[in-house]
């Protein structure tokens, strides 16, 4: 597979252009007319992810009783991979509709929730309406049902291929990294342009199926994988890129397929960010991979 060759100063400029280029739209509307509906329970679909994770704790709860209650409640949805629900504010909540509202212009914030569900369960939207009395939230999901179906068959297909159920499990996350890297290359498109919209290189699409990513296409890629193989992970990021964060063997690791795609003269090592601990990453030091350890506590 031919890999383009860029010089490291360029490539690194270039990275992070594009992997902070796509931002999750939060759209806050304003409607009294809502009438109340009656609740249904919601089940979760086939990616509700059971972990759960230090930063945020799903809240099951229809009322939203304090501040506190709303990014829970919008996480617990957005895990379950609902289309809209219902959430209604407790009466002594004065402020319940301002306040979701104030978060809902928060994109940063909602947007961090989506690194801890299934990428399939992700936001590219969220609608959030209604009064002090009913609060609805819609979710437009990034991947569509045709681009998970076509992602699933070919997940299927290496997994059966390429895995058996005696290989050690570090030994499986190897063998999906290495297919990834393999069968994809970075979107340099985007690199020239990123308005550029050639490939949906933002997604696991972009990588599996049509051969283009970019970082958070890679770690989405590399999430499908571990979620199918049952292996505890998120996406971990910052301002500028996105990479795996993998639980293995009791401890936590790092995993970026992004800097470990040879893309360079200089970045020829395949394995060089393959399930790393924090104090290895911080020795690299590349400039692109700090965090924020009040939110991915997991890593310290």
């Amino acid at each position: 597979m031919r890999k383009v060759i860029l010089g490291l100063g360029i490539f690194l400029i270039l990275l992070v252009t594009v992997c902070t280029f796509f931002k999750d739209d939060i759209v806050y509307l304003v409607d009294t007319n809502i009438t109340k509906m009656l609740y249904e329970k919601q089940e979760g679909n086939d990616y509700t992810i059971d972990a759960t994770f230090d930063y945020i704790k799903p809240y099951s709860g229809l009322e939203l009783r304090d501040r506190n209650d709303i990014l829970p409640s919008i996480f617990y949805s957005m895990n379950f991979g609902v289309d809209e629900t219902n959430k209604y504010c407790a009466k002594d909540y004065a402020n319940c509709y301002a306040e979701v509202g104030d978060i809902a212009n928060k994109s940063e914030i909602l947007s961090l929730l989506n690194n801890f569900v299934h990428p399939y369960n992700t936001f590219e939207k969220i609608t959030i309406s209604g009064d002090n009395d009913i609060i609805k939230l819609q979710f437009q999901h990034l991947y569509t049902d045709d681009e998970i179906e076509a992602i699933n068959e070919v997940v299927d297909k290496v997994i059966n291929e390429k895995i058996t159920n005696n290989m050690p499990t570090r030994e499986k996350i190897k063998v999906i990294h290495d297919y990834i890297i393999d069968n994809a290359d970075y979107d340099t498109l985007k690199t020239d342009n990123i308005n550029d919209t050639t490939y949906k290189s933002n997604t696991a699409y972009g990588v599996l199926i049509q051969g283009y990513g970019i970082c958070s296409g890679y770690a989405d890629a590399m999430a499908i994988f571990l979620d199918k193989l049952d292996i505890i992970n998120y996406r971990i990021s910052n301002d500028k890129h996105i990479w795996n964060l993998v639980y293995l063997d009791g401890e936590w690791y790092h995993l970026d397929l992004t800097w470990d795609d040879p893309v360079t003269e200089i970045n020829t090592n395949r394995d060089t960010y393959f399930l790393i601990d924090t104090e290895t990453l911080k020795l690299i030091n590349d400039g692109t991979h700090y965090f924020d350890y009040s939110i991915f506590s997991e890593a310290e």
